[in-house]
């Protein structure tokens, strides 16, 4: 579930699904779609903060509501559902803060990418683990992450999946900035608090203009997503997750 909560003109959406480990299954994609249109009109609101319940962001995609999702049909509703969150949030007309309390894994990691500024806690990681699941991202987050971090970095993180420490995505731009344990949200809430010392519309436009500067590659990723997704080898991989042992082609 999605928990909405207002501190003055900025909201704190918080996934709550502590039990795993805040992964987003189709009620949570759908719910914090809703906020975001909901939010689309209210002229009183000057920033969000994106976060997750306990110790974890977003883990990724729920694979125990997903692993029997397996056709071509199921894997573009899932993909049209996380893009259509991503893409809302980087439409949507105030900055928006991913405050990582923990792990930003797959499409954990596409969600942090599509808000506009990333504060982890130290103990955070990110990792695009796709390819440890025999998919491809699926979110639009090829043109959001080389914009952010370049084209050899991107490469590296998408290929290898490896698990990049708070400090060391900030060395690389990934994350903007390394706070103290247990205070993502406040200093969030801090960065919030400065960006509303800018002209509303003004801070509007700006996002707008920088969000131009973005070629959106998002139809090419959705197919490969689709073709990754049916195949055997994501097949094997989430057979392997469940079975606590390591994909076939790590053997």
């Amino acid at each position: 579930m999605l928990r909405v909560e207002r501190s003055g003109p900025f909201a704190i959406w918080t996934v709550d699904r502590p039990e795993a480990k805040n992964a987003l299954n189709m009620e949570t994609l759908d719910q914090l779609y809703r906020a975001i249109e909901a939010s689309a009109t209210d002229a009183t609101l000057r920033a969000v903060v994106l976060t997750g319940a306990g110790d974890a962001f977003v883990s990724g995609g729920d694979l125990r509501e997903l692993r029997d999702r397996t056709s071509a049909h199921d894997a573009e509703v899932f993909a049209d559902a996380g893009s259509r969150v991503c893409d809302a949030l980087e439409s949507l007309h105030v900055p928006v803060i991913a405050a990582l309390p923990g792990p930003a894994f797959g499409g954990g990691a596409e969600l942090a990418v599509a808000c506009d500024l990333r504060i982890a806690e130290p103990t955070a990681k990110i990792s695009f683990k796709q390819v440890r699941m025999g998919v491809t991202t699926a979110w639009g987050a090829i043109g959001r992450l080389v914009a952010i971090v370049g084209h050899a970095s991107a490469s590296r993180l998408l290929y290898t999946g490896h698990e990049v420490l708070a400090v060391h995505a900030m060395a690389m731009g990934l994350v903007d900035s390394v706070c103290e344990s247990g205070t993502c949200v406040p200093a969030a809430l801090a960065w919030a608090s400065d960006i509303a010392q800018g002209s509303p519309r003004a801070v509007a436009e700006m996002k707008a203009l920088l969000r131009a500067t973005r070629v959106n590659i998002g139809v090419h990723e959705r197919a490969r997503f689709v073709a990754t997704w049916t195949g055997q080898e994501h097949s094997d991989a989430v057979a392997a997750y469940f079975s606590r042992r390591p994909p076939p082609w790590t053997k």
